[in-house]
């Protein structure tokens, strides 16, 4: 046999190897996607039944434990690739629907199996780039969960273990809930207390468009989560747009280790307490009951409690701190899900005698709008600040060995006298929005107090505009024109009272140097309206 037959002979059985070889992984692959497909409308069928026939605290620790939102919201939806569309019914169990290529109607597993091979065997061998079947039904994975709801989603191995080691209460990251945001972008929900990324001077609302100078456009959350998670003390540069500012900010953010710490108290007055909630996560029941216990031995009877920037956690969590505050019997929160099916958690325990104000923000998300909201609609207090996030939906995981996993939303959360969260937020009984990074940047520019001679009532200064530009920012409502008139006049007068100087109503040096740092501390943090709007209503 020539050299030449011998080399054609090793390719045709080279060819012959690779395409038994294919072959294998396709069957591999079919059969991995009509379990996911089973598995999914079992879960769908079922659930219904589980909250049923469930013991509820079970229920609440293992089934509808809502996963720790910070780690909820890095995992919003994913792209979905070529391969997409597919939903399941849960109205016509054992059936599968489709919006894409496949036929719509009346298709069985075989059938699917089929029409996905030869999809795959097409996409193989016409698309103008190489790409795999694992590639291929990994994005098939994805649009199944995609066309759902923006919570429901597929991870891959590596992106299920970082959910799962976030879930444990200590990861190494920059500290910040994060989800898609507008213009395919990364949103920040809120940074975290004392984490890296509130140090650095991240914020709420932030539009993460850039990692270490790569465009994060159309990234999933959790390919932003990978990227800026990291080695402790490694640095990594976020490219920031903010409202109110021009271009783009760099925040450099050196990594750490984030230990969740979810509960801190102190005594504000004699008789006012205050509690911090920072997540509701795996030991906050033991942390609050703590808090509580000592509070409660000190004679407290009025109470702050803060879930500002708080970016929700686990249900039983939010139920457990709930349960103080309303009264017993009334719903804390009940979960809406398939086929008409209720799952509804009362309080069980006494009610505190405590008078309660829920401090709460647009970075006060999920489990917290559960605890801000239940209170709210069963009266057991009042809350302060400005709307919450809006997400009120339960979603439970499900680990498919080494094939990843899914995550699944099966409930809606609804409060006491139907009170949907979704989409809504809990909206404020007292609104109090803190200043804006707008006002902020408007702030610098105000007109500078240098002049050194009192300004008396009919005269006009620089002196005059800047400080009557500064009582508008503090609640004024002053025509700024830099004279100073009867209203100007009367406004000094109400400033100089609550501010123990001398009440004559004319801007004396001492007055201008008072009414400057008064504002100054709107923004350096030395004042917090909501909180001192908080302790005003408790102390009327």
């Amino acid at each position: 046999m020539s050299g030449k037959a011998k080399n054609d002979q090793a390719k045709k059985l080279e060819k012959q190897v690779r395409k038994r070889a294919k072959q294998k992984r396709k069957d591999i692959i079919k059969a991995a996607l009509a379990i996911l497909l089973a598995l999914l409308m079992v879960g769908i069928a079922i659930a219904p039944a589980f909250s049923e026939t469930l013991p509820q605290q079970h229920r609440v620790n293992d089934l509808i434990k809502e996963d720790n939102f910070l780690l909820e919201k890095m995992t919003s939806s994913l792209d979905s690739m070529l391969i997409s569309d597919y939903m399941l019914s849960a109205a016509e169990p054992g059936s599968v629907k489709a919006t894409g290529i496949l036929p719509v109607s009346g298709m069985s597993f075989a059938e699917v199996d089929v029409d996905m091979e030869k999809m795959i065997e097409y996409i193989e061998q016409n698309y103008y780039k190489e790409v795999d079947s694992e590639t291929l039904i990994e994005g098939a994975y994805k649009g199944m969960l995609d066309v759902l709801d923006q919570h429901s989603t597929y991870f891959s191995q590596d992106e299920y273990d970082d959910f799962i080691t976030g879930l444990s209460g200590e990861f190494t990251g920059v500290g910040a809930s994060i989800s898609a945001g507008s213009e395919g972008y990364i949103q920040v929900v809120a940074p975290l207390k004392d984490s890296p990324a509130e140090k650095a001077g991240l914020k709420t609302g932030d539009l993460i468009v850039s990692v270490d100078g790569e465009s994060t456009l159309d990234w999933t959350t959790e390919k932003a989560v990978s990227v800026i998670r990291g080695e402790a003390g490694t640095p990594v540069t976020l490219g920031v747009e903010r409202e109110g500012t021009v271009g783009t900010l760099d925040v450099v953010i050196v990594r750490g280790v984030i230990v969740l710490s979810t509960v801190s108290y102190e005594m504000l007055t004699d008789q006012i307490g205050y509690v911090e909630i920072t997540q509701f996560g795996e030991n906050t029941n033991d942390e609050f009951d703590e808090a509580m216990a000592d509070l409660m031995n000190n004679d407290v009877h009025k109470l702050i409690i803060d879930v500002r920037n708080n970016p929700g956690g686990y249900l039983n969590a939010a139920i457990h701190v709930s349960d103080y505050f309303v009264e017993k019997g009334k719903i804390i929160v009940k979960e809406e899900l398939s086929g008409g099916k209720t799952q509804v958690f009362r309080a069980n325990r006494e009610k505190v005698p405590a008078e309660v104000v829920v401090l709460v923000n647009e970075g006060s998300a999920s489990a917290s709008e559960i605890f801000a909201g239940s209170l709210q609609q069963t009266g057991g207090g009042i809350v302060i600040g400005t709307n919450t996030y809006g997400k009120g939906t339960v979603q439970t995981p499900y680990d498919m060995a080494y094939a990843g996993a899914i995550k699944l939303t099966i409930a809606e959360y609804v409060l006491n006298n139907d009170y949907h969260v979704d989409g809504v937020g809990i909206i404020p009984d007292v609104m109090i929005k803190l200043p804006s990074e707008a006002e902020y940047q408007a702030y610098l520019s105000y007109v500078p107090m240098n002049e050194t001679k009192a300004k008396h009532k009919g005269e006009i200064s620089l002196n005059v505009y800047g400080a009557q530009q500064r009582l508008n920012l503090l609640g004024e409502s002053l025509t700024v024109d830099g004279k100073l008139g009867y209203n100007t006049e009367a406004a000094l007068k109400r400033f100089q009272e609550s501010h123990n100087l001398k009440a004559n109503g004319v801007l004396t040096i001492e007055t201008a140097e008072a009414i400057k740092s008064a504002a100054d501390s709107l923004f350096d943090g030395r004042r917090d309206l909501q909180l001192e709007a908080a302790l005003s209503h408790l102390q009327q």
